[in-house]
């Protein structure tokens, strides 16, 4: 039997999120370890940290491409919630300015996340795509925003310099 804990009938605490998912997770990290990650990540590597419903999207900007997220999700609510919460944390990435999200993992039944945001896609022109290490077996998800708010004004603006009614 699974603890997860539906977040629309009870919204847990950060330190009991992440005992749950270090316990979901099987164990390869203790929840004093998660914790003590977390904090050296927000403090010491700036990373942002979003929270919805049960589940902690932890994101660190990439320092060769600022507009790539490299995250992992820490997450202790139900599979529809964590899914649904999936799909808001790619729409307020791409509503700050991001224009692709990057993540490695090794259970192959996370990929059912990206299929879900591939239908649900907050932003048109979303989609991703999938690579298996056959060195680590782990998987790497690269998803394309698609048109984000900063993609549209961009584009945008190149029409209008195109145009020449805009200054460059």
């Amino acid at each position: 039997m699974t603890s997860f804990v539906d977040s629309k009938k009870r919204e847990l605490s950060q330190e009991e999120i992440i005992e749950i998912a270090a316990k979901e997770t099987g164990g390869k990290y203790t929840a004093e370890q998660v914790k003590a990650s977390l904090t050296a990540e927000a403090y010491e590597m700036g990373a942002l940290m979003l929270r919805q419903g049960n589940t902690i999207l932890v994101v660190h900007q990439d320092k060769n491409n600022p507009t790539t997220a490299i995250f992992r999700a820490i997450n202790a609510d139900t599979i529809e919630n964590y899914l649904k919460n999936s799909v808001e944390f790619a729409k307020a990435l791409g509503e700050a300015g991001f224009e692709y999200m990057v993540t490695e993992f090794d259970d192959a039944a996370l990929l059912n996340i990206f299929k879900f945001i591939g239908r649900k896609q907050p932003y048109e022109k979303m989609g991703y795509a999938i690579q298996k290490s056959s060195k680590t077996g782990k998987y790497r998800v690269t998803v394309n925003l698609g048109q984000t708010p900063k993609r549209k004004q961009s584009e945008l603006h190149k029409q209008q310099l195109a145009q020449g009614s805009a200054k460059p």
